[in-house]
């Protein structure tokens, strides 16, 4: 075998399962699909927070005479240096990962990886060359992404998903967004910091519907008093895309039109070509299940962050990543799975929460 550990997928499960591995002595390699850090560098969290702070900035500068101090005339921006920041602080950790791999002498491999049934792992480069990978071990960690509306296609100039969202160059004056978790809200509060119009529409009961019914509500007013159009308790009906956008019908006949729908409906695992014929993993709703060792169902594949299911966290992905190799190379080491995780939601206010909500527990 030439690996210890093959690591498919770069993202905070992956690098960070590598990295481990490497300090354990053992020898490691990581197959990435685009580049080091993953969605979560790359097309994710970091970015999205990247965007997110400049919005706080904005909107500081709004506030400026409550804490004693004056600007002479307004604030300007330029929608394209926000977007390029975000962009450049992306860059700069992938290639933070980058160095880490070739510091901690880990292979680094950008291709898209397919498991075969005899456990080799064959990479298809960019160019169309492939070249064949043999390990003792397999660390699946190829993540979640996007969930798209059935029927509606993804352009990312009307119809956007989070990722398409983080490229665009110039500012909508008016954005849909479908779907109120964490995603839809931290997007919500960007664009509306810089002055589009936001419609928020949420099938669920409340915005940020895994947290507790009384900080989802308060945030409701919050986004509200700042000018999103917020629709609780509301399905789409009819999605259409036109020349000059787009136009949702809402249940109950009302009508919504802007120039770009950004899709939030939630994630999905990503598993595309993950597997070649003859070789069948048992899911869970399209995630790949694992034991309490993070190991599938076929012996010697393991699997860890997104790719397990919920929650969708590169802090939860990473933990996991370090107790399944930890679990692998270190004698006696019994692995741990997270039950209980914090999670945020980065827009202003900010959201945090550990544990049961008051309606999980009169639930239980």
């Amino acid at each position: 075998m030439d690996y210890d550990l093959i690591v498919i997928g770069g993202g905070p499960a992956g690098y960070v399962g590598a990295i481990r591995a490497a300090q354990l002595g053992k020898k490691v390699v990581c197959v990435e699909m685009e580049r080091a850090g993953g969605t979560c560098l790359n097309w994710g969290c970091i970015p999205t927070k990247a965007l997110l702070k400049s919005a706080e900035v904005k909107v500081m500068t709004t506030h400026l005479e409550s804490y004693g101090l004056t600007l002479d005339g307004s604030v300007g921006f330029d929608f394209a240096k926000v977007m390029s920041r975000s962009r450049g602080v992306s860059d700069q950790m992938a290639k933070g990962v980058e160095y880490l791999f070739k510091s901690k002498k880990i292979d680094y491999v950008v291709g898209k990886a397919q498991i075969q049934a005899d456990k080799k792992v064959v990479v298809t480069g960019t160019d169309g060359k492939t070249q064949t990978l043999t390990g003792k071990a397999i660390l699946v960690c190829t993540g979640a992404k996007a969930r798209k509306l059935p029927g509606v296609e993804v352009d990312g100039v009307k119809v956007m998903t989070s990722r398409e969202a983080l490229a665009i160059k110039s500012l909508p004056k008016s954005v849909a967004v479908l779907g109120a978790g964490a995603i839809g809200a931290e997007f919500s509060y960007f664009f509306n910091a810089f002055g589009a119009k936001v419609t928020l529409i949420e099938m669920l009961p409340e915005i940020l519907p895994i947290e507790d019914t009384e900080i989802s509500q308060f945030l409701k007013r919050t986004f509200t008093k700042s000018g999103i159009d917020v629709h609780t308790d509301t399905k789409v009906e009819k999605t259409e895309v036109h020349a000059k956008g787009v136009k949702l019908t809402l249940a109950g006949g009302k009508t919504v039109e802007a120039d770009a729908l950004l899709v939030a409906i939630g994630l999905e695992a990503n598993t595309d070509g993950l597997l070649a014929p003859g070789l069948k993993l048992e899911t869970d709703r399209g995630y790949l299940k694992t034991n309490e060792r993070y190991e599938t169902s076929a012996k010697g594949i393991y699997a860890a962050g997104d790719i397990i299911g919920p929650p969708w966290l590169a802090h939860v992905a990473s933990h996991e990543a370090i107790e399944a190799v930890e679990g692998l190379f270190v004698p006696g080491k019994q692995p741990h799975k997270v039950t209980v995780f914090p999670g945020c939601t980065y827009c202003q206010p900010q959201v945090a929460s550990i544990g049961l909500t008051e309606r999980a527990a009169k639930e239980k």
